[in-house]
């Protein structure tokens, strides 16, 4: 039923602007002991290297990309800072998340230094469900079947590198890097264009989940510093 409702909404899908976000949920709670203090995410640095191209060949073969452009701005800096400071309040790691330094005790920063994503495209899929796609429902249902069992491979990276928590007095008390990378063969759907921008959403997901896993076990070996 997904793949269904995905190719009959595909067309609305296709020419947005894409704003990093992904969901929540009960596995992005820290469960520990927690940092007592109100933290403020100063805005991360976009060092990454901007993709510019929409696809790219290696050999026959072509690859779709989270190219720039793509994005509601092309520089990410906004996005990831307001996404890490929405998972890091859902979380419960600090008492609490302030959207300026005055408030805060503790300030977190970082570097946005890798974020790619690049999926071949699976043409021979695509072309059925572009043929069924004038038959509807019915043409909808005849192409999921068709193509079921057709993958695509999804390459991504994302770093969060010179992350940093200090205190008031610009102390630092907690210092670290933090790289995601995956090469994995998924269903077909997740490399059309629209569909590939939610790739590194999903990976930078998982770096925040290690930060603050790392940030929670830290405090528990560095009471003098940060206090569970």
């Amino acid at each position: 039923m997904k793949r269904i409702l995905f190719w009959l909404a595909l067309p609305l899908l296709v020419g947005c602007s894409h704003t990093i976000k992904y969901g929540l949920n009960e596995s992005d709670k820290w469960t520990g002991p927690k940092i007592e203090g109100v933290v403020y995410v100063k805005p991360f640095v976009d060092a990454a290297e901007p993709i510019t191209n929409k696809v790219e060949h290696v050999g026959k073969e072509e690859w779709r990309t989270n190219y720039r452009k793509g994005y509601a701005s092309t520089n990410l800096s906004s996005q990831v800072t307001a996404m890490v400071s929405k998972h890091l309040a859902y979380s419960g790691l600090f008492t609490g998340v302030s959207s300026n330094e005055v408030n805060a005790k503790y300030v977190l920063s970082g570097t946005l230094s890798d974020f790619q994503t690049h999926g071949s495209a699976n043409e021979a899929a695509e072309g059925i469900q572009a043929g069924s796609a004038g038959l509807g429902a019915i043409g909808a249902i005849l192409g999921a079947a068709a193509t079921s069992g057709m993958k695509s491979e999804i390459k991504t990276a994302v770093t969060l590198s010179d992350l940093q928590l200090a205190d008031k007095s610009g102390q630092t008390l907690w210092h670290d890097s933090i790289s995601v990378t995956n090469d994995v063969r998924v269903s077909f759907e997740e490399a059309t264009k629209p569909a590939i921008f939610n790739q590194p959403d999903r990976a930078l997901r998982k770096a925040v989940n290690e930060m603050i896993r790392r940030l929670g076990n830290s405090a528990l070996t560095n009471r003098a510093e940060v206090k569970p």
